[in-house]
């Protein structure tokens, strides 16, 4: 299994440079950080000019990025307890979706393998961990992460079908979350 390093350098491949496409709702992004989420973090003023903006995320650097990915998509919603084998597309789905929404999605999936989840909270604890182990021994960790995979695209379609202007990311994120299929 890779390192969380090599997962990173995966995603940034994915994530790729610098762009400003309308009709994204993260608005200016680079190597997967958009201005949405930079505004949350004050250390996000690369250019010191007191303001968080389209400047500031041109200047995102792979090694910014990564130490973001570390602390905020893959420490933070604990992906790292889950099973190593499904760090590498949920660690993806965090920095694409959201750490809470990665959760969901595998919570979700599980649930739909038929394994009992209390809760479908988007938080990765003891039991959303436990379930996760048990059905990779029962059912294989391909299946669980082709699972996994169909249900992220149900969501990007979910995306879609409620706002079309959406649908211009669509081949893209389908082949993102495809990446993944074992």
């Amino acid at each position: 299994m890779k390192s969380v390093d090599e997962l990173i350098h995966d995603i940034i491949r994915r994530e790729g440079g610098y762009n400003d496409i309308k009709q994204d709702k993260g608005g200016a992004t680079n190597l997967g950080v958009s201005l949405r989420y930079a505004k949350g973090k004050p250390q996000m003023d690369l250019d010191g000019d007191g303001d968080i903006d389209k400047n500031d995320i041109r200047l995102v650097t792979p090694e910014i990025a990564a130490e973001l990915y570390k602390e905020d998509f893959f420490y933070g919603p604990q992906i790292d307890r889950l099973p190593v084998g499904l760090h590498a597309q949920m660690f993806d789905i965090s920095v694409n979706a959201g750490g809470k929404r990665a959760a969901i999605l595998l919570q979700s999936t599980l649930a739909d393998l038929g394994y009992e989840m209390r809760m479908i909270d988007g938080d990765i604890g003891p039991v959303t961990c436990a379930t996760a182990e048990r059905a990779i021994a029962e059912r294989g960790l391909k299946a669980v992460n082709n699972a996994l995979v169909q249900k992220r695209k149900g969501f990007y379609a979910r995306i879609i079908a409620k706002d079309p202007s959406q649908k211009k990311f669509a081949k893209g994120w389908n082949n993102r979350a495809e990446e993944f299929l074992a």
